[in-house]
Formats: C-alpha cells, sequence, structure tokens
C-alpha cells in the first residue's frame, strides 16, 4: 500500500473526527469520476517528491518523505473550511505527518471550487 493510500485509509476509518467530510469524497492521488458533489468537501492525498536518508553505522536508517493533501470545496460552501483542515493536520500529526506549508485558500479558474494545500513531512518508518 503507498503512503497515500494508507492516509486515505486512516482518514476513512476516522472519519467520525471531521466535521463535514465524508468518506466517500476522500480519494488518493486523483478525484473519481463517479464524485461529483456540488455541497461537499472533497479531499485528496498525493505523494510529493522530497526527503533525505538518516544512516546509521554508514547504512540507511530512514527516509525523510512528503505528501499533500489538496482540499476542494464547492464555491458556495457554507460549513468552517479552516476547522476542517485544522482537525486534519491534528489527527495526521499523531500518527507521524507534520504538517510545513499551508498554501492558503484560491478560487481555482477553471471549476470555480475553493482549494486549499497541505504539505506534510514524515519519516518512513513512522507510518502507521
Amino acid at each position: 500500500m503507498t503512503p497515500a493510500a494508507q492516509v486515505v485509509s486512516l482518514i476513512k476509518k476516522n472519519i467520525n473526527q471531521f466535521d463535514g467530510l465524508k468518506s466517500e469524497h476522500v480519494h488518493s492521488f486523483m478525484i473519481s469520476q463517479e464524485d461529483r458533489t456540488k455541497t461537499d468537501a472533497i479531499i485528496v492525498v498525493s505523494e510529493q517528491p522530497g526527503g533525505r536518508h538518516g544512516y546509521g553505522n554508514g547504512k540507511p536508517i530512514f527516509e525523510r518523505r512528503r505528501l499533500q493533501i489538496e482540499f476542494y470545496y464547492p464555491k458556495n460552501y457554507m460549513k468552517d473550511m479552516e476547522g476542517l483542515e485544522k482537525q486534519i493536520k491534528s489527527f495526521l500529526f499523531t500518527h507521524g505527518f507534520v504538517c510545513y506549508a499551508n498554501a492558503g485558500h484560491v478560487i481555482s479558474p477553471d471549476q470555480q471550487n475553493i482549494t486549499n494545500t497541505l504539505k506534510f513531512n514524515y519519516q518512513k518508518e513512522d507510518i502507521v
């Protein structure tokens, strides 16, 4: 299972901890063709390049990696976007994923959705 799929699985198993998020709107790598909601938040978890290895006795003992979560909200979304993002950040922090970047909310020119991207660092052996 990829790290993105593991994070999606973690979020779906604990979906009741996230206000305004439904498990059918949590995806890895891309939004499903069937997911065309006009009222709910959608999140997409994907992996990012980067990271470095830590060494001990000349052997790699861990690898720092990165992933990102993209949030898509309908333009008329009335629920607490920042609250949902904070819940996701806090939850993932307890599982070894540390948020290092928040892109901020923007409206996409093509679909007119509100979007935000959070980026996380983690160590390979810390994945649950």
